[in-house]
């Protein structure tokens, strides 16, 4: 596998301003550089306020860094450019539902990103869309339904359809399966997995769930108070994590489960 994004040196700081006081300069990530290859998939795991969620925004474009750069294929993403990042690089977000326009039907919001980055007939358009609805498990008659009439795993679904509707080589998803039940959980994985198979997508995403972690990722990236502590396969992480964090943040699921079956015994 080659490289497909290369990310070097990027950092993020925000300005805050309390009343008369000068505005404060608060440091969310500190340069941090890592590449991924092409088809392959890189957890993002931290504390809460880690930094995971300000790299998955940098990538997907939806904040601008600070400092660094983002290279895809060797060529420099430029942030202000928003219809390339929008047709190499997606995201799916966390809540499904609220990331949806409830006054727009499922087709017609599938439409969208159609409509400003190709030059197909409605008749083509339309007919992808029908085609990216069975790709994610979904009907060509859902292209009708309005979110509210859908199930959660559906909604979630419809997300993952807006982000592989143009084809993108990445794919970035920030705790996109937290609020999922278990079962629907890994209906959604797997079908991230057959798409990234048949697509040849490469996936980042920020997770809490060592247990996804373990079953997708190819390499884990560890994140603390804005710094990346560790970056390496899963494998290595999981047999000889350097850090203590990052045996606690792989081990963290089993000891929950844990911990609950005691409580119950009690």
């Amino acid at each position: 596998m080659t490289d497909l994004l290369e990310v070097r040196n990027i950092s993020k700081y925000y300005s805050y301003k309390n009343g008369w006081l000068t505005p404060q300069r608060v440091c969310a990530l500190e340069p941090i550089s890592f590449s991924v290859k092409r088809g392959e998939t890189i957890a993002i795991m931290g504390e809460t306020g880690s930094g995971k969620s300000t790299i998955a925004k940098l990538i997907s474009g939806a904040e601008v860094p600070s400092s660094g750069e983002i290279f895809l294929n060797g060529e420099l993403l430029d942030p202000n450019n928003h219809q390339q990042r929008c047709r190499e690089i997606r995201m799916i977000f966390q809540d499904s539902l609220r990331s949806l326009n409830p006054q727009l039907t499922i087709g017609k919001q599938l439409l969208e990103s159609l409509l400003f980055n190709t030059k197909w007939s409605a008749a083509e358009q339309q007919e992808h869309v029908y085609v990216t609805l069975q790709k994610v498990g979904l009907l060509p008659d859902h292209f009708d339904f309005y979110p509210h009439m859908l199930s959660s795993g559906q909604q979630q679904r419809v997300c993952i359809a807006r982000a592989i509707i143009l084809e993108p080589q990445i794919i970035v998803a920030d705790e996109a399966f937290a609020a999922l039940d278990p079962s629907i959980r890994a209906q959604i994985i797997n079908l991230i997995l057959d798409l990234q198979e048949d697509m040849g997508i490469s996936f980042i995403f920020a997770s809490h769930s060592p247990e996804i972690v373990k079953h997708v990722a190819d390499k884990i990236l560890i994140m603390h108070r804005g710094k990346m502590i560790e970056f390496d396969s899963t494998q290595a992480l999981l047999t000889n994590p350097k850090q203590q964090l990052t045996k606690m943040l792989l081990q963290s699921e089993q000891l929950n489960k844990a911990l609950k079956h005691t409580t119950t015994q009690e």
